[in-house]
């Protein structure tokens, strides 16, 4: 698979959208509340347009590029982190960086204002953790920065949530790169 466009929609697969998850979110006193606030400021809007939207939103979190949570967590790494310096590593010269089997864990927290005009109505809120089992990496460094795997292999877990209901789970994905 190629590293450069694998996203967090390749371990949270879009199948497991499901009517009842979404009404469990919709139950939530969060959400009810700000369904209330929303027909009170603008009645003439359409509550299933808008959770619609909304929904629509969270799973653009998804289109999030895996390069960039593994970039973010390698530059850390003593072993990465001195060919970062680009003025030690101006050069045309690449460098090819082994990394042993080490778990990379990702936590995000999204959210979505919801917003009539200026007046900010409320929010809702996503969370992404993400476990993943990384082998055999090889990183390409070039000028002070990675330019991308040559190889590995990596498993994962994880999972998305709205509001606290999880709407997509991931156990044990498996890819190489």
């Amino acid at each position: 698979m190629n590293y450069e466009e694998i996203t967090l929609s390749h371990f949270f697969r879009e199948q497991d959208w499901h009517d009842e998850k979404l009404s469990k979110i919709e139950l939530k006193g969060k959400v009810t509340e700000l369904k209330a606030q929303i027909n009170k400021k603008e009645p003439g809007l359409k509550w299933e347009n808008i959770y619609r939207e909304i929904i629509e939103t969270g799973s653009n979190l998804l289109k999030t590029k895996l390069k960039d949570i593994l970039e973010n967590t390698w530059q850390k790494y003593s072993e990465v982190k001195q060919y970062l310096d680009e003025e030690k590593y101006n050069s045309e010269e690449t460098f090819l960086i082994p990394l042993l089997e080490h778990t990379v864990v990702s936590e995000h927290h999204p959210k979505i204002e919801i917003r009539i005009g200026d007046v900010y109505i409320g929010k809702i809120d996503f969370e992404v953790n993400l476990k993943l089992l990384m082998s055999g990496i090889i990183l390409k460094i070039s000028q002070g920065k990675i330019q991308g795997v040559k190889a590995g292999k990596c498993k994962s877990n994880g999972t998305f949530l709205c509001e606290g209901i999880t709407l997509f789970e991931d156990e044990n994905s498996e890819f190489s790169f």
